[in-house]
This record gives C-alpha cells, sequence and structure tokens, in this order.
C-alpha cells in the first residue's frame, strides 16, 4: 500500500544524455592531450582531465551517476583520447609530408607505415593510454566509493525510524509493526492450564 513515504526520491538515469554529456566533457581531454603534443610531451594528465570531465558531464546530463555509468564515461573519455591522437597523427602526415587534410585523414598509416614511422606512433598512443590510466586511478577509485556511499544513505534513509530523526513528518511515517487496523487485536488463546470445557462434556466426568 502507497503511505507517500519517501523521505529520499532517486533521480532517474538518462543514459543516452550521460552518454552526450560524457563525450563534450571528455573534449578537455583531448585538448591537453594535443598541446601536450605540440611540445612533444606525453603526460598522464591527460587521461585524468578526460576521465574526471567524463564522469562529471554524464553526472550533470544523465541526473544521476551509477556504475554503469562510471563506466561508460571512462570508455567515452579514452574513445576521444584516442581520437586526439589520430588527429596529431594527420596532423603530422599532413606537415610532413604536405597531405591535404582529407588524404591525410583517409590514408595516414598507409603514409607512416611506407615511411616507417607508425611504430613509433602505436607506442605514442599505448604509452599516453597507459599513463592515463595511471594518472586516472584515483578518480575512477574515487568515483565507485561515492556511487555507493550514496546507494548506502538511500538504503538507510528509507528505514523509517532512521528518516524520522531526519525531520520525516510523523503522519507520514509507516508503522512497520502493524498489519491491518490497529483497533484489531488478536483474539486471546486459551491459557493450556484452563479446563475448557464444551457442552455436553460434563457426561464425561
Amino acid at each position: 500500500m502507497d503511505n507517500g513515504f519517501n523521505p529520499v526520491q532517486e533521480k532517474k538515469e538518462n543514459v543516452l544524455l550521460g552518454i552526450l554529456g560524457a563525450f563534450l566533457f571528455s573534449l578537455a581531454g583531448a585538448v591537453v592531450w594535443v598541446v601536450l603534443d605540440l611540445i612533444g610531451f606525453i603526460a598522464a594528465i591527460s587521461g585524468l582531465v578526460g576521465v574526471f570531465c567524463a564522469i562529471h558531464g554524464y553526472r550533470i546530463f544523465a541526473g544521476k551517476l551509477s556504475k554503469k555509468g562510471i563506466i561508460i564515461a571512462i570508455i567515452i573519455a579514452f574513445i576521444v583520447l584516442a581520437a586526439a591522437w589520430y588527429g596529431c597523427v594527420v596532423r603530422f602526415v599532413m606537415n610532413a609530408y604536405g597531405f591535404p587534410f582529407s588524404e591525410a585523414f583517409k590514408h595516414s598509416f598507409e603514409v607512416l607505415k611506407e615511411t616507417g614511422a607508425l611504430g613509433a606512433w602505436i607506442w605514442q598512443l599505448v604509452l599516453g593510454l597507459g599513463f592515463a590510466i595511471l594518472g586516472s586511478f584515483g578518480t575512477i577509485r574515487m568515483a565507485f566509493m561515492n556511487v555507493n556511499a550514496e546507494k548506502n544513505a538511500r538504503q538507510q534513509m528509507a528505514d523509517p525510524a532512521i528518516a524520522a530523526k531526519f525531520g520525516v513528518p510523523e503522519e507520514k511515517i509507516p508503522d512497520i509493526y502493524s498489519e491491518g487496523s490497529s483497533e484489531q487485536t488478536p483474539q486471546q488463546a486459551p491459557d493450556k492450564d484452563e479446563d475448557v470445557r464444551t457442552p455436553g462434556d460434563e457426561t464425561k466426568y
């Protein structure tokens, strides 16, 4: 029966909007990756920024952050970082070999393979993503801890005894000890030691 008691209104998670938010916010990590590539530097900060922003973007757009949302945000962040790496590859092919953007975008791997530079760029991607994982480990761990803490808080507030301590009106707190109407009282069972007789039992004595 609906008694109207709902001390913690749990928000619904909009996964599609969360994906959009994670993508938009993770672009910050891509910008950091490109800037570091321009100065010839690889650091974990690009992954840290990308994952941190992606998780918060997912929370803002989805309205709620779950463990599933964290995993989705992490995947999107690393896809965006890989896309930023490929953008750096395209820029290199354009500058080094004079290809127009469309040709460089389509044939970058072929050009790098023919020139023997593909291995170095693949190694740069591996190092960059590896540093990104190390740099964002603390952020990912903290996000999972926060989700678990929020879940535990909701479960505790669902207890009417605990909810009453936080100012929930008494009339909205369900009586977990009563079943049915409180005016009905169970019929008292006869005492085991009491001699219970029915009409006609006098003949037995």
